[in-house]
């Protein structure tokens, strides 16, 4: 389609505000609703508007062509767009603007697809004055839009990765790959997250031991000379922005340094028990332990909230390993990019949910792979109370799609393929078991679908519920009452082992990290991408990635490919000698600024501080490196001082007010 401009005559002076209009048909998506004929003509009516054109894709190359030539032949100081919201076009016609020779942020844009056509496509007529509304308002807006100019900061071409889980190892890897330096924090004594203790995986339907795939990725990292590792550690402070943080990381003492050949005669003498939580809860360690089998650091911790710092392990050490008087130290990195890899916390039912914590027969999906794993606590053999199980019910959905009182309201997404594949070990390990699938939903995606179909093959029986599922717990026997919604009957299953299949929660330190970080998250509590399909992987603060379960149920495969994601998302940036940054930050009238700080206390960046002025006054300061332009100062500020570029009240009142200007 031809583009129709509409002439104006008495155009504006060149020293004065020259404003083009641009309507996007968006194919019919606002075409199809809007008479955008209608707003065009409208359009040109508007004060200092001397164009005003319409073009089926102005986002498209003739489009681009169309407002680079009438910015240079009708010397334009502004542009608005009535198109699709500036998310998805906006950087496009910036560099528009920039190519013709204007600034690109006397640009304007008005989303007239999604505030209008898409949401009154069943009144075309008020959806056409509500898109001539939108247009007024952004022409009111845009004859007060400054020129502004990015502002840059040097890289430190160093990254740092918060967790030493699956994700965490395959994001340090790549990036130490690229040639960067890579500094790790994790806050267990070890590397390898729950992938190192899962057993078996089912990883793009192949099987693959969760502890192998675990130590090739540790080797791969431990033996690269960018990579460094600090376990037993955490981030206790974080200053700076994007290209440029500096991080306080604490490391907590070990108390056992790498003379330890892990003999294991510290352990034999230590009096001090405790529940072993790298078995989820089954059995008990000592107060000296490795956490479990072929760990990295391969060498024993102590729990100085279980020890009692006897001495007895001291005594019989050996090597001279252990040092009780050891104390925590500080540390401090300068770094250009940051990957949270921090993953997930199992669901923990509480004591009495489907009769946990009242019978040794009623675990977890953690335990169970725990107990079926070869390097686990009874070597993979299945024993529950001192016997192997003949009739074994997995409960679905615990902890996941609101089926309990306590549950959360999302699905875990991989409890289903983990559960079903460990049915399939079972089946093949104890062939003559029973083996009863209670579930709510099957929801086994991708290659994982297979696994169902081989659980139906081997005799896995399927039962389905609406209403949850009854446990009940006697003496030595304990039974699972359900109603069954297919056939619709009541069923009583005894049962000498019930598996509670629990899904996947955010970490317990989460809103911890989110304070420190200055990171977002959602509504299920997992840490915010800042768009799931634009810019994945990518936090709302600059220059912080996110990768694995941090932002989510996530399987095996699936952590790594984000993981890997995220590290070449920080890869881009660390290749970089400088950063640019928006300059669409907070700026200060110091004129008009008291000193009083509410500014300062209340921005969740950190990016505004007091300083003192020769005279002895104080007023704010912004750091433009940090400001993310939220405008919570600005809001917040009783005298007006502090106000946003490209959101100021000369640039934002004119538009409210042209709100009733019809």
């Amino acid at each position: 389609m031809s583009s129709e401009e509409v002439k104006v005559e008495g155009a504006c002076p060149t020293d004065e505000v020259r404003i083009g209009v641009y309507v996007c048909h968006c194919g019919l998506n606002i075409a199809g609703v809007i008479n955008v004929k209608e707003v065009v003509e409208y359009a040109q009516k508007l004060p200092n508007v001397v164009s005003a054109k319409e073009y089926i894709f102005m986002c498209s190359a003739p489009g681009q062509d169309l407002i680079r030539e009438d910015i240079k032949k009708c010397k334009l100081n502004r542009v608005v767009i009535a198109a699709c919201g500036p998310e998805m076009h906006e950087p496009t016609f910036r560099a528009v603007l920039e190519e013709a020779g204007l600034n690109p942020y006397v640009l304007e844009m008005v989303s007239i697809r999604e505030g209008s056509s898409w949401v009154h496509y069943e009144d075309p007529e008020a959806a056409t004055e509500k898109a001539k509304d939108m247009v007024r308002m952004a022409v009111a807006r845009a004859r007060n839009l400054e020129p502004l100019e990015k502002m840059s900061g040097e890289v430190k071409q160093r990254a740092l990765i918060v967790g030493g889980g699956i994700a965490g190892l395959a994001s340090a890897l790549d990036l130490a790959e690229r040639g960067f330096e890579v500094h790790i924090v994790e806050k267990k004594p070890v590397l390898g997250g729950h992938a190192a203790r899962m057993g078996q995986l089912n990883v793009e339907g192949r099987k693959v031991s969760g502890k192998d795939l675990v130590d090739y990725l540790v080797k791969k990292v431990k033996d690269n000379p960018n990579v460094h590792i600090y376990t037993n550690a955490e981030v206790t402070k974080v200053d700076g922005s994007i290209g440029n943080f500096t991080i306080t990381v604490k490391l907590k003492p070990r108390y056992v340094n790498d003379k330890c050949t892990s003999c294991g005669k510290c352990v034999e003498v230590c009096p001090v028990t405790a529940p072993n939580e790298y078995e989820y809860g089954i059995g008990e360690r000592k107060a000296i332990f490795l956490p479990f089998e072929g760990a990295y650091p391969n060498q024993y911790v102590i729990d100085p909230e279980t020890c009692t710092f006897c001495g007895k392990c001291v005594e019989v050490c050996p090597e001279g390993a252990i040092n009780l008087d050891e104390k925590e130290k500080e540390i401090t990195l300068e770094v250009g990019g940051i990957i949270l890899a921090t993953g997930h916390d199992p669901y923990e039912p509480p004591v009495g949910e489907y009769g946990y914590g009242l019978s040794p027969k009623v675990i977890t999906l953690h335990q169970l792979k725990r107990l079926l794993s070869e390097d686990g606590p009874t070597k993979g053999e299945l024993v529950i109370d001192g016997k192997r199980p003949r009739n074994i019910v997995f409960i679905s959905c615990v902890g996941s799609l609101g089926t309990t009182p306590n549950a959360n309201q999302y699905c875990s997404r991989m409890c289903c393929s983990a559960s079903l594949l460990e049915a399939l070990h079972i089946k093949e390990k104890y062939p003559d078991a029973q083996v009863f699938f209670v579930h709510k939903d099957v929801r086994t995606y991708g290659k994982d679908e297979n696994l169902y179909w081989k659980a139906i093959d081997n005799l896995v029986k399927f039962v389905r519920f609406e209403e949850s599922p009854k446990v009940t717990v006697g003496k030595g026997e304990v039974k699972v009452e359900v109603e069954e919604s297919t056939i619709q009957e009541r069923l009583v299953i005894p049962a000498d082992l019930v598996v509670l299949v629990t899904g996947m929660e955010p970490p317990k330190e989460i809103e911890e990290l989110r304070s420190l970080f200055k990171v977002g998250c959602g509504g299920d509590g997992f840490l915010k991408e800042a768009h799931l399909k634009l810019n994945p992987v990518e936090s709302l603060t600059g220059g912080i990635y996110l990768a694995g379960t941090a932002t989510g149920p996530k399987s095996i495969a699936e952590s790594i490919v984000a993981g890997s994601a995220a590290a070449a998302k920080a890869a881009s940036l660390l290749s970089k000698d400088t950063i640019e940054v928006e300059p669409i930050v907070a700026v200060v009238d110091e004129d008009k600024c008291s000193g009083c700080g509410i500014c300062v206390s209340i921005c969740p960046y950190g990016a505004i501080s007091l300083e003192k002025k020769e005279d002895g006054t104080r007023v704010s300061k912004v750091d433009p490196m940090l400001c993310q332009g939220c405008g919570t100062c600005g809001a917040a500020c009783p005298s007006a001082a502090i106000q946003q570029n490209s959101y100021k009240d000369k640039q934002i009142i004119p538009q409210i007010l042209a709100v009733f200007e019809r």
